[in-house]
């Protein structure tokens, strides 16, 4: 698979998650700032609750909204307690205002987390 145009900038505010259907699995989008924005698993690896309800800190962290864990966007690694699996980290770039993902470009080595249960 390649980049595909998952969402346009103007959809995603700074700060913002944004979940995209239609992929091999669930993503979250997260822009930090500007054009850079982030393309994670939707599935907090804790309780497999959806990230995307979740928000984001000045640390470039994402808090799951259920239990608080949070997530390094760069790196995927759990930060804090809970301590929880890494959350796999996609390709993610901004062309022409239109943000594109490869969900085949698994930017660290972190199992991709079960589908919700519920």
């Amino acid at each position: 698979m390649a980049f595909e145009i998952v969402a346009n900038l103007d959809d995603l505010e700074e700060g913002e998650t944004l979940f995209v259907e239609g992929l091999r699995e669930p993503i979250c989008l997260v822009r930090l700032d500007g054009d850079d924005v982030r393309a994670v698993h939707n599935t907090c690896t804790h309780q497999q609750q959806p990230l995307h309800e979740g928000h984001v800190t000045a640390e470039d962290t994402l808090v799951c909204a259920s239990h608080n864990s949070q997530f390094d966007l760069t790196t995927g690694e759990s930060i804090g307690i809970p301590v929880v699996p890494a959350l796999p980290v996609y390709a993610c770039k901004v062309e022409d205002d239109a943000i594109l993902v490869d969900i085949d470009q698994q930017l660290n080595d972190a199992p991709i987390p079960h589908h919700p249960y519920h």
